[in-house]
C-alpha cells in the first residue's frame, strides 16, 4: 500500500460519521495488542487552545528530555501533521504500512459496526506511539464530525 492509497482509505471511513462511545476502538485496540496499555498520555480537552497547549506541553516534555508523542486534530496540511513524535511528522511509509495492518485487523474483525475514521486514525497512532518508545503522549481530543 502506498501513502496515496492509505490516504485515500481513510478518507472513505469518513462515510461512517460519528459514533458515540468507545466500542469500535477498544475492540480494535484489544485485536492490534492493547497499545494504549503500554504508554503514558496527557489528555487535553475542551473547546479553545487546545492546539497551543498540547504544543506548549510537547515542547516542555521534549526539552526535560523525554521522547514525547503528539496527536492533534485536523491538519494543516498534510495528514502526517497528527502523529508526531518529538517533533517529526509520522513518515508517509509509516502512514501506509500502519493503515495496511489495521485494515487487516478491521477485515479480520468483520462483526460489528465499521470503525470511522476517526477511529481507525486513533488506535493507529496508539499502535505508533508504542513502537517509537514514546515516555509521553500528548493527546489532543476533539469533539464533533469527522476531522
Amino acid at each position: 500500500m502506498t501513502y496515496s492509497q492509505a490516504i485515500e482509505y481513510l478518507y472513505s471511513l469518513r462515510l461512517f460519521g460519528m459514533k458515540l462511545g468507545l466500542d469500535n476502538t477498544l475492540r480494535l485496540a484489544a485485536a492490534m495488542g492493547h497499545p494504549q496499555d503500554r504508554l503514558r498520555f496527557i489528555h487535553v480537552a475542551g473547546t479553545n487552545g487546545k492546539g497551543s497547549t498540547c504544543a506548549m506541553l510537547e515542547s516542555i516534555y521534549r526539552a526535560a528530555g523525554l521522547r514525547v508523542g503528539l496527536f492533534t486534530s485536523p491538519h494543516l496540511v498534510s495528514f502526517a501533521e497528527r502523529i508526531q513524535v518529538d517533533r517529526r511528522l509520522i513518515r508517509h511509509e509509516d502512514v501506509a504500512r500502519l493503515t495496511d495492518e489495521t485494515r487487516a485487523v478491521i477485515a479480520a474483525l468483520a462483526a460489528g459496526s465499521p470503525p470511522t475514521f476517526f477511529e481507525v486514525i486513533t488506535v493507529m497512532s496508539l499502535k505508533y506511539f508504542g513502537e517509537q518508545k514514546c515516555d509521553l503522549v500528548i493527546w489532543e481530543t476533539g469533539l464533533g464530525g469527522p476531522s
